[in-house]
């Protein structure tokens, strides 16, 4: 019987870093210099499932950056589970901004780059070799309930933050991750400022058919905290 606290963790990975240069393409955005991709996972133990990422009265979905977030312009999507894994090596579609859960293309599943052991689909320097990428599907609709989430495809926005006190993205049936670390990817945030975030999170236990809430802040009742929920770039 898995274990009755299904949450190990959270982990955020620097996925690449595009230095000094950066990359500046008229048609499709400016990838600024120095900005840093990052990845976030959620690593439950075995057995569960993630069902949702969300923002109720008390407990806000925050997703923040000091200066704004790169949006591809040509092939950018909302959600990672519709970037074409055909178009990724054009221009700078491979570091787009998006949320998701697991997906990472139409038919990739994100996994970190030290458990990323088959060939790379990406020609870029830093994920030529391990793009944490395979090949693989979820089987699940993501889906957004009270979001705006044009924040992650409008290439000409502006904002630094992502939040909500009622919203969340979220699969009906669940999410586990694709290895047996059980680590399911719930996003990629390219910027050149300082990323934060406040995440809650329900997990779903198949075996006993109960629900767990965990929180950043403030748990209520049954709620469990986690303070890796919080998280801020140095």
């Amino acid at each position: 019987m898995p274990d009755s606290l299904g949450l190990e963790g959270i982990i955020v990975e620097k996925y690449y870093s595009a230095g000094k240069a950066g990359t500046k393409d008229t048609a499709t955005g400016i990838l600024p210099k120095n900005a840093v991709t990052y990845r976030i996972y959620v690593d439950m133990k075995p057995g569960y499932f993630l069902q949702a990422v969300y923002g109720v009265p008390g407990h806000q979905l925050l997703i923040k950056t000091t200066t704004t977030f790169f949006n591809d312009k040509a092939g950018g999507q909302k959600t990672g589970d519709q970037i074409d894994d055909k178009m990724i090596n054009e221009h700078a579609l491979a570091l787009d901004s998006w949320v998701t859960l697991g997906l990472a293309t139409k038919s990739h599943l994100g996994i970190l780059k030290q458990d990323d052991k088959d060939a790379s689909i990406i020609k870029r320097k830093e994920l030529d070799k391990a793009d944490g990428l395979i090949a693989g599907k979820s089987f699940t609709n993501i889906i957004g309930f009270g979001l705006d989430l044009n924040f992650f495809q409008d290439s000409t926005n502006t904002a630094s933050v992502f939040s909500s006190d009622n919203g969340s993205w979220a699969s009906l049936r669940g999410v586990a991750g694709s290895t047996a670390d059980n680590r399911v990817l719930i996003a990629q945030l390219t910027t050149d400022g300082k990323l934060s975030f406040e995440l809650n999170l329900q997990l779903f236990l198949p075996a006993t058919g109960k629900i767990q809430q965990w929180v950043a802040r403030n748990p209520i009742g049954a709620e469990k905290k986690l303070e890796g929920l919080i998280y801020r770039s140095n």
